[in-house]
């Protein structure tokens, strides 16, 4: 059964359009038993989402997407206990020196605080994160939404898994809940690229592309 392992809240901030609630209330209406929330550099959402994934009956997990030195993000979800420790001492190092919403890693500091973590991968960072995290530990992810660039990414990352011996990981990267807060997507994506909403063009139907659970 497909459980969700990639999804953002509004705690990302401009790019999630809905509560943690929000996603667990779609995952239960789904019957999709276990959901992941990465937000973009931050766990603020976490005891929010672990509580209501709770009284629903489903199966939290935690993570984020950090911000990595040179650009791309790394999404990383945590497996032990020793992992959340590791991610929120990542993540602070990150906030403690940089300002308000700004911010990266380096490579180095990810391999620092790898322990108890699992990487989610595409082609691009797929060999340099398997030599940090080691076999088992990094999943190549893949998400179809019939975008014909994006089908591209999606067979260079599966040749790069197969030759690397990585296991391929399908998610939807959901940004909100319901179709209804596509609306509210846009926005935050016409605020995020300085643009405004008339004049975005294809922005925001990129940005939204899979970003609902479906």
């Amino acid at each position: 059964m497909f459980a969700e392992l990639h999804a953002r809240s509004a705690f990302s901030f401009l790019e999630g359009a809905c509560s943690p609630e929000d996603l667990v209330a779609r995952a239960a209406e789904l019957e999709i038993p276990a959901v992941a929330l990465l937000d973009r550099d931050g766990l603020y959402g976490a005891p929010r989402f672990h509580l209501a994934a709770k009284k629903a009956g489903l199966r939290a997990h935690i993570g984020a997407e950090v911000t990595l030195a040179g650009g791309g993000r790394c999404p990383l979800l945590v497996e032990t206990r020793a992992g959340y420790r590791n991610l929120c001492r990542l993540i602070t190092r990150m906030k403690l020196r940089s300002r308000k919403g700004e911010g990266s890693v380096t490579l180095e500091e990810v391999a620092e605080h790898a322990g108890g973590l699992v990487a989610l991968v595409t082609a691009e960072g797929a060999e340099a994160m398997q030599a940090v995290f080691g076999r088992g530990q990094v999943y190549a992810e893949v998400q179809r939404h019939l975008e014909r660039d994006e089908e591209a990414r999606n067979q260079h990352t599966i040749d790069t898994a197969r030759r690397l011996d990585i296991p391929l990981l399908a998610t939807n990267g959901p940004s909100y809940a319901h179709p209804a807060q596509r609306q509210v997507m846009d926005v935050f994506t016409s605020l995020r690229h300085h643009v405004r909403l008339d004049t975005a063009g294809r922005l925001p139907a990129l940005a939204a592309v899979s970003h609902d659970f479906h």
